[in-house]
């Protein structure tokens, strides 16, 4: 393994170390708790986290089907749409979106993870810095890049709901 390969790994392990921290021991109604009408739950976030996780690697990186339209969204209960990520949500999605069990979502959550660890242990270095993709809006990127957009992604909203915990349970809880 590469020492940027070593590094994306380590990278997305310390983030799920605190995605299982925001979310250890949150009842159903807190993983569904928004502050207000504009704003999403843990919930919301733990589901886009696999979403972007799935979508980037199997769509964009690995051109193929995601694990969300293979099964997972019916599991979750939610409609199969590969272009469905939360992206760009208004208040009337938000208030329609209706949050999945816990534990159901942070198994997706845990496979889209895991299937991006495979994929990542699959390259080298050279195929990082040199394998291009297309992204939503059509700028050309390589697969370095990519890891490190969905690291900023993960988080971002790994401190968003560490704030949301934090309005429910205060600190420390």
């Amino acid at each position: 393994m590469s020492a940027l390969q070593d590094f994306i790994r380590q990278a997305f392990a310390t983030n799920w170390e605190w995605t299982e921290r925001y979310i250890d021991g949150l009842s159903q109604a807190e993983i569904e708790y928004r502050p207000t009408d504009q704003s999403h739950s843990i919930g919301f976030i733990l589901w886009h986290y696999g979403r972007a996780l799935d979508m980037w690697v199997q769509t964009r990186a690995k051109r193929g089907t995601q694990l969300y339209e293979d099964g997972w969204a019916e599991r979750l209960g939610l409609p199969a749409d590969p272009a469905d990520v939360g992206f760009g949500y208004g208040v009337a999605d938000l208030n329609a979106w209706p949050c999945p069990d816990k534990d159901l979502l942070v198994e997706y959550a845990t496979a889209a993870r895991n299937n991006l660890l495979e994929y990542l242990a699959s390259l080298d270095e050279e195929a990082l810095l040199t394998t291009e993709m297309t992204t939503r809006t059509g700028d050309i990127i390589n697969l370095a890049r990519m890891f490190s957009i969905l690291l900023w992604e993960v988080n971002q909203h790994g401190g968003q709901a560490s704030y949301l915990r934090g309005m429910q349970r205060g600190l420390g809880q």
